[in-house]
C-alpha cells in the first residue's frame, strides 16, 4: 500500500518547518522552569550543582561559595539564569561571563561601609525614641549606640544572617534573630524595648556594694570574672586584688584586708551561707592566702557598710561568696602558678537533677622568703567539694565540705645557738543545705553545720647560751550551728519580708605558755614586761542566739525602704544586743540613684578570740558601731559610671588591741620588743569614696578610684590615727585587649604613708652604774612612713583548642621597683666612756616590702 507522495517543494517546506520547530523546542527546553527541586534549605553549593545539571556552565570555588552558605528563600524567577542571580545575591556574590560561555561566581565588589544594619529603637509602651541604647551583634565586636532620635546605623557588617541585640539598663534585652544582610545594602530593622519591672526582692537598698566575678546590672561597681582575673594580683589569689577597690586597704603580703579603717576581723566572711571563722592560711605571715580556691567561687558581694539585718555580729563589712553551679556536661581543670598547683572538676548527674563540684589546691610560698628574708618554708593545702540534688519540683538538698591546713617550720644553729619553730593551723567545715519553695511566695533556706578550727604553735630561741624565748600555743574550737532564712513576698509586690534565726554552740580549749628573756632597748615601749612568762590553760563553752526581721517596702515607684531589727545574745559575755537598721534607695532623675543607710552594728568577742598571748584572760562585752552612709550613682549616656559614697562610723567601747609598733609582720608578735597595747575610749572613721568608670570600648577599658578617709582613736583625750590610717588613696586600672585572645592590664595604686612613732635615745646609768641606751618615744603614731605607690601589670592569653581552653598569665608586681617602707628595725649606738648628757644615735633601718615580684601561671580547662 502506498502513501501520499510529496513534491520537491513540499519536502523543502517540511524540512524548514521541522528545523524551526526543533530550534524553538531546544530553546524552550533550555529555559523551561522546573519545579522538581526546591532550593530553600539546601546549601548554596548544592543549588549551584543542580543548575549545572540543568545546563548552566557555572564555575566556582569553595573559597567564594563557602560550605556554610545556605539558601534561605525559594527563588521566584522562572529561568535558570535568573534563578542563579537570586541564589547568589543574599551572599554578596554575582555571576560574571567566563571562558567558553561559562559563568564565574565571584564576590560582588562593594564598599564594606555600604553594607550593614540600620533602624530605630523606641520604648514599647509609648513609642518614645530611646537614646544611648547599645545595639550589637554578639560575639563579633560590632556595636553602636542609638542617637537622640532613637536611630542607629551599624556599618561594615559581613553579608549573611546575624542575630542583633538591643540593650539598655532598665529595659528587657530584645533580640532579633535571622537578620539578613546583603552586600552593598543596609537592612532596616526596628526595636521596641519593654521596661523591666524590677521585683521588689531584687532592688538593692545597700550603699557601697561591690559586685565581683559576675556582671550585675543592679550594682554600679560591678566587675565580671574576666575583669577580676585580668587585674594584676600575685599568683591566683583574687583577694589581693580587692585593695584596688575604694574603701579597702591592706598590706602587700596579706590576702586579708581592712574595710574603711576597721580591723581585718571586723569583716564577716561567708561561703554559701556559712560563716568562715578563720578564712585565711598562714596566720603567722599576715594571712598570706585565703582557704578557698578562687576557681570554686562564682559570685562575690563585698558590702562596705550599712549591710542588712540578716548579717550580724561583725561591724565592718561583709564578704559574701557563692560557689559555682556547674553547667551541663562535665568540666575539669588543671592549673599551676608560682604559688600554687590545683585541680578540679564539675558536672551533673541524674538527668540534670543534680550537680557536683570539687577543687583541691596545694601551695608552697617561696616568695615569703623574698619578702621577709626569712628562713621559714611555709606550705598549705585546701580542698572544697559540694554535691547538690533536686528533690521534686520544690526542694533542693546539698552537702558541702571545706578543709584547709598549713604548716611552717624551720630549725637552724647560728654561732652554736639553736633556733627553731613549728606551727600548724587547720580548719574544717561541713554543712548541709536545704531550700524549699513552700508556696509561690514563701521560701525557706536551712543550713546545718559543724566546724573545727585548731592551731599548734611551738618556737624557741637561745642567744649566747641564754634562753630568749620559748612558746607553746595550742587551741581548738568546735562549732555546731543551725540557721534558717525565710522570705515572703505578698502578691501585690509592695512588701518583701525576710526573717530568720542563727543558733550556735561553741567549745574552745586553750593551752598557752611562753617564757620571755629578750633584752632590747625597745622593751620600754612594751605594754607587758619583755622578761617573764605567761601561762593559760582553760576551756570555755558558749551559746549564741540571733534573730532578725526585715521588711522591704516600695512606698512609691521611685522610693524603696528597708527597715530591719536584729537581736544577738552571747552567753560567755552575757551580751544581749538589739540592732535597728534602715536602708533606702530612690531614683534621682532618669539615670541617677541615691542610696542611704543608718544602723547599729554589734561585734562580740568570739570564744576563740581571747588574746591570752598578750595576757588577756577575760572576755569583753560587744563593741557597738553606729554607722551612717549616703551614696549617689549616675550612669551617663556615654556609658561612663560615677559613684560617690560618704560614710561615718562612731565606734563605742572599742576593744583593746595589740600591735607591733615598728615591724608589721612577725611570726611570733607577742614576744617582740615593740609589742604595744592600744586601748581607746572611742573611735571614729569617716570618708568619701569616688569611683569613675569610662565607657566600655571595643579594646580599651579603664576605671579610677579616689578615697579620702580618716580613722582615729581617742586615747587620753587625744585623737590618734590608727596604724592603717591613710587619708588619701588612689587606684587606677587600664585594660587593653590586644586581640580577642590577648589582654594587657596595668594597675596603679597610691596611698598616704601609714602612721609610725618617732624614736629617740638617751643614756642612763643602770643599777651597776654602767651607761646604757634608753629609747625615748614620741607621741604614738604622730609621724608617717613615706607615701606608698606601685605599678603592677598582667598579660594573659587564651587559646581555644579542640579539647578545651588553655590560659596563661604573667604578672609583674611593682614594675618600677619602688622601695615601699613597711617598718623599721631600730638600733642604738653610742661611744663607750661618754657622759649621760651625750646623744645616742638612733639608726632606723628601713624594712621594705618586696621589690619587683614576677609570677606566672597556666591553666588547662577541658
Amino acid at each position: 500500500m502506498s502513501g501520499p507522495r510529496l513534491s520537491g517543494n513540499g519536502l523543502r517546506h517540511l524540512a524548514v518547518r521541522s528545523l524551526i520547530v526543533a530550534l524553538l523546542a531546544s530553546a524552550a527546553g533550555a529555559q523551561t522552569p522546573s519545579r522538581a527541586v526546591r532550593y530553600a534549605g539546601l546549601t548554596l553549593t548544592e543549588a549551584l550543582l543542580d543548575l549545572q545539571r540543568r545546563g548552566l556552565r557555572i564555575l566556582f570555588t569553595s573559597e567564594v561559595v563557602k560550605p556554610e552558605m545556605r539558601v534561605t528563600a525559594e527563588p521566584t524567577a522562572a529561568f535558570e539564569r535568573e534563578i542563579l542571580d537570586q541564589l547568589l545575591e543574599p551572599h554578596g556574590l554575582i555571576a560574571q561571563p567566563g571562558p567558553k560561555d561559562s559563568l564565574v561566581v565571584v564576590a560582588r565588589p562593594v564598599d564594606p561601609a555600604a553594607t550593614g544594619i540600620r533602624g530605630t529603637v523606641t520604648e514599647g509602651t509609648n513609642g518614645r525614641p530611646l537614646a544611648d541604647v547599645q545595639v550589637l551583634i554578639p560575639g563579633t565586636g560590632l556595636e553602636t549606640a542609638s542617637a537622640e532620635d532613637g536611630t542607629f546605623s551599624l556599618p561594615a557588617v559581613p553579608p549573611g544572617e546575624h542575630s542583633l541585640e538591643a540593650r539598655q539598663p532598665g529595659f528587657v534585652v530584645e533580640r532579633l534573630a535571622d537578620v539578613q544582610v546583603v552586600a552593598g545594602r543596609f537592612t532596616d530593622v526596628s526595636f521596641e524595648l519593654v521596661p523591666v519591672a524590677v521585683p521588689l526582692d531584687e532592688i538593692v537598698v545597700t550603699p557601697s556594694r561591690i559586685s565581683l566575678l559576675r556582671s550585675d546590672p543592679t550594682a554600679v561597681m560591678s566587675f565580671d570574672k574576666e575583669e577580676i582575673i585580668a587585674l594584676p594580683h600575685l599568683g591566683d589569689e583574687l583577694f589581693r586584688a580587692f585593695t584596688l577597690l575604694p574603701g579597702v586597704s591592706g598590706n602587700e603580703l596579706s590576702a586579708s584586708f581592712h574595710i574603711r579603717g576597721g580591723r581585718s576581723d571586723e569583716v564577716l566572711v561567708m561561703l554559701d551561707q556559712l560563716e568562715l571563722f578563720e578564712p585565711f592560711h598562714l596566720r603567722d605571715f599576715s594571712d598570706a592566702q585565703s582557704i578557698i580556691a578562687p576557681k570554686a567561687i562564682a559570685e562575690v558581694d563585698l558590702i562596705l557598710g550599712g549591710f542588712p539585718a540578716r548579717f550580724g555580729d561583725r561591724m565592718g563589712g561583709v564578704l559574701d561568696m557563692k560557689t559555682a553551679t556547674p553547667v551541663s556536661g562535665r568540666h575539669n581543670h588543671l592549673g599551676v602558678s608560682i604559688l600554687t598547683a590545683q585541680a578540679g572538676g564539675a558536672g551533673g548527674f541524674g538527668e540534670g537533677k543534680g550537680d557536683w563540684l570539687g577543687v583541691a589546691r596545694y601551695g608552697n610560698l617561696e616568695l615569703i622568703k623574698y619578702y621577709l628574708d626569712a628562713e621559714e618554708d611555709p606550705e598549705f593545702w585546701d580542698a572544697f567539694g559540694k554535691l547538690e540534688g533536686q528533690l521534686g519540683a520544690s526542694n533542693r538538698l546539698g552537702a558541702r565540705v571545706l578543709r584547709a591546713e598549713d604548716r611552717l617550720g624551720f630549725a637552724k644553729v647560728e654561732d652554736g645557738d639553736p633556733e627553731e619553730a613549728q606551727t600548724a593551723y587547720g580548719s574544717s567545715y561541713t554543712w548541709l543545705t536545704h531550700q524549699a519553695l513552700l508556696s509561690s511566695n514563701l521560701f525557706v533556706d536551712s543550713v546545718l553545720s559543724v566546724g573545727r578550727v585548731d592551731r599548734d604553735r611551738r618556737a624557741g630561741e637561745i642567744d649566747e647560751g641564754e634562753q630568749e624565748f620559748v612558746l607553746r600555743d595550742e587551741r581548738v574550737l568546735d562549732v555546731v550551728g543551725l540557721k534558717q532564712d525565710w522570705s515572703y513576698k505578698p502578691g501585690r509586690d509592695r512588701h518583701y519580708l525576710r526573717w530568720g534565726f542563727d543558733l550556735r554552740s561553741l567549745d574552745t580549749d586553750y593551752d598557752y605558755f611562753n617564757i620571755r628573756g629578750i633584752e632590747d632597748p625597745l622593751d620600754e615601749i612594751r605594754s607587758e614586761p619583755i622578761v617573764g612568762s605567761t601561762t593559760f590553760r582553760e576551756s570555755f563553752t558558749s551559746e549564741q542566739y540571733s534573730l532578725y526581721l526585715t521588711d522591704k517596702i516600695r512606698l512609691w515607684l521611685p522610693l524603696t525602704v528597708e527597715v530591719g531589727l536584729r537581736y544577738d545574745e552571747h552567753s560567755i559575755s552575757e551580751d544581749r544586743d538589739l540592732s535597728p537598721r534602715v536602708n533606702l534607695v530612690a531614683a534621682a532623675g532618669e539615670r541617677g540613684t541615691v542610696r542611704a543607710a543608718w544602723g547599729h552594728f554589734f561585734q562580740s568577742q568570739r570564744l576563740y578570740e581571747l588574746q591570752v598571748e598578750d595576757g588577756e584572760t577575760d572576755f569583753l562585752q560587744a563593741e557597738l558601731t553606729e554607722q551612717s552612709a549616703l551614696g549617689y550613682e549616675h550612669k551617663y549616656r556615654s556609658g561612663s559610671i560615677l559613684s560617690l559614697n560618704l560614710y561615718h562610723r562612731d565606734i563605742q567601747d572599742p576593744r583593746p588591741r595589740y600591735e607591733n609598733a615598728f615591724e608589721p609582720v612577725d611570726p611570733f608578735p607577742e614576744v617582740a620588743p615593740d609589742r604595744i597595747r592600744i586601748a581607746p575610749e572611742r573611735s571614729t572613721a569617716r570618708g568619701a569614696e569616688l569611683f569613675l568608670r569610662g565607657p566600655a570600648g571595643d579594646r580599651f577599658d579603664w576605671w579610677l578610684s579616689y578615697t579620702y578617709a580618716r580613722v582615729e582613736d581617742e586615747i587620753e583625750g587625744r585623737d590618734v590615727p590608727r596604724g592603717i590610717d591613710q587619708p588619701h588613696s588612689l587606684s587606677a586600672d587600664f585594660a587593653y585587649r590586644i586581640t580577642d585572645h590577648w589582654t594587657f592590664n596595668l594597675a596603679f595604686r597610691y596611698h598616704t604613708g601609714w602612721p609610725t612613732t618617732a624614736v629617740m635615745g638617751e643614756l642612763e646609768e643602770d643599777d651597776e652604774g654602767e651607761l646604757e641606751p634608753v629609747p625615748v618615744f614620741g607621741p604614738l603614731y604622730d609621724e608617717r612612713l613615706p607615701d606608698y605607690h606601685r605599678l603592677d601589670l598582667r598579660a594573659s592569653r587564651q587559646w581555644q583548642l579542640r579539647g578545651g581552653k588553655l590560659s596563661f598569665f604573667v604578672d609583674v608586681q611593682n614594675v618600677y621597683d619602688r622601695k615601699n617602707v613597711s617598718g623599721f628595725d631600730i638600733d642604738f649606738e653610742f661611744e663607750v666612756g661618754v657622759g649621760v648628757d651625750d646623744q645616742v644615735t638612733v639608726i632606723p633601718n628601713e624594712e621594705t616590702w618586696g621589690g619587683i615580684v614576677p609570677s606566672f601561671g597556666v591553666e588547662w580547662e577541658f
